[in-house]
């Protein structure tokens, strides 16, 4: 059902998709895992299955590969590993920080279960030391979508998904349209419906987005310690920090909201 979901999402031309099982092997004999990572890939309750829906190049899709001093587009990977639902929600992150870890290529990376699945995808660098290798600048990753209840933007999400919608100028542009994509429906949270921006300015949305959460964690920390505190003077300090944590995020929320119309 999720796979059905994705083929008529990504739109992808013909000579893409590849539907090709991935074996856990891959990773044990080609890359120094750690312990924990090789629990991870044992227990069957956490991965069950991970598979290479597509391949997009520049001999399946007709895109230019675009290359760099510190990046390399020649080929993006669509995979899916498949979880149980007892454990998307505990290791769904843990699942796709191992998989975009090891494999270099850009890659958009679905993890689902029977009926939720989730959407990531990753900004690397060439390692300096070892040019076959990646260092992950930045990490996106959307919201849980469950296939049978859709909301309105997670549906615009996945339209904006489909290949036809895509700055294809090069492999480059056709990845930014990916975590364009993401950033829009993460953005959406805010604003209430999905936009997805260029590049720079969803990049902007994005630490707009991550000022946002750090002052609400510390306005939780901020009104634990003023529910302890006995002191007048004390809990007004507080109380006002916490005030003006406040009027900070709706600040921010106001110019999210001004360049995402």
């Amino acid at each position: 059902m999720i796979k059905e979901l994705l083929h008529k999402t990504l739109k992808l031309p013909i000579h893409c998709w590849v539907n090709q099982k991935l074996p856990k092997t891959f990773f044990k004999r080609n890359f120094e895992i750690t312990l924990s990572e090789k629990k991870l890939l044992d227990d069957f309750s956490i991965i069950q299955q991970m598979e290479v829906l597509a391949l997009v190049n520049q001999e399946t899709a007709n895109i230019p590969t675009f290359t760099e001093a510190t990046s390399s587009y020649e080929e993006i990977i669509i995979l899916v590993v498949q979880t149980t639902t007892e454990q998307f929600d505990k290791q769904k992150d843990k699942i796709a920080q191992l998989i975009q870890k090891y494999i270099p290529n850009p890659m958009l990376l679905i993890v689902y279960d029977d009926k939720k699945l989730l959407f990531n995808v990753v900004e690397k660098r060439i390692n300096n030391n070892d040019a076959n290798k990646r260092v992950i600048e930045k990490e996106y990753t959307t919201e849980t979508i469950t296939s049978d209840s859709i909301s309105i933007k997670q549906q615009q999400f996945l339209n904006n998904l489909a290949f036809d919608k895509a700055n294809k100028l090069d492999l480059r542009h056709y990845y930014n349209h990916f975590i364009q994509s993401v950033i829009g429906l993460q953005t959406a949270q805010i604003k209430g419906t999905f936009v997805a921006r260029p590049i720079e300015q969803s990049k902007e949305n994005v630490q707009i987005l991550e000022q946002i959460e750090v002052l609400k964690q510390q306005i939780t920390t901020l009104e634990n310690t003023a529910k302890k505190e006995t002191q007048v003077a004390e809990m007004v300090k507080w109380n006002t920090q916490i005030n003006q944590n406040r009027n900070e995020i709706k600040r921010l929320i106001e110019k999210l909201n001004s360049v995402i119309q």
